[in-house]
């Protein structure tokens, strides 16, 4: 398994982590607000995205390998805003990230450069350069495909 999975092939994730699951373009309001002050705010949910109520999902998997099909679309009325497992996503490039190197992988992150490709939907070499000094598990891209319920931009949740 990759960090970039091609043709629905599964994530590989660590069980007792804790993954952000958040549209790729959305981690350049996290580091911008990271660089304005030298760390993270502690709470990014509510600080860094106070219009948006599901900014992204907190996800702690059961098991170690996680299937694209296992996010699903829903209806902004099926919202339940205390459960974390809800996202939005503008780009329908989802990054599933631990949160023990959000801070490290955010220096080195820039969305423009992750989408500059002629060819592909994003730059793959960027992506594995960014992502190579952490381990497989560590970190993920999910790329919207129309043949799942993950096809684009819209609201969605992860499921067991």
């Amino acid at each position: 398994m990759k960090s970039l999975p091609n043709n629905n092939e599964p994530l590989e994730l660590s069980i007792n982590k804790q993954y952000y699951v958040i549209d790729a373009l959305y981690l350049n309001d996290i580091k911008s607000e990271f660089l304005k002050a030298n760390t993270l705010p502690k709470d990014i949910r509510n600080e860094v995205f106070p219009y948006t109520d599901t900014p992204f999902a907190q996800y702690k998997p059961e098991e170690n390998i996680f299937y694209v099909n296992q996010i699903i679309k829903v209806d902004f009325d099926e919202i339940v805003l205390e459960d974390l497992s809800f996202f939005s996503t503008d780009t329908g490039l989802i990054v599933f990230i631990s949160e023990d190197i959000l801070l490290e992988f955010l220096k080195d992150f820039n969305y423009e450069d992750l989408v500059d490709s002629e060819n592909e939907l994003i730059n793959e070499k960027y992506w594995k350069q960014i992502t190579s000094k952490f381990k497989l598990e560590d970190i993920g891209l999910v790329i919207a495909d129309l043949e799942n319920d993950f096809d684009g931009s819209g609201t969605y949740m992860i499921t067991r």
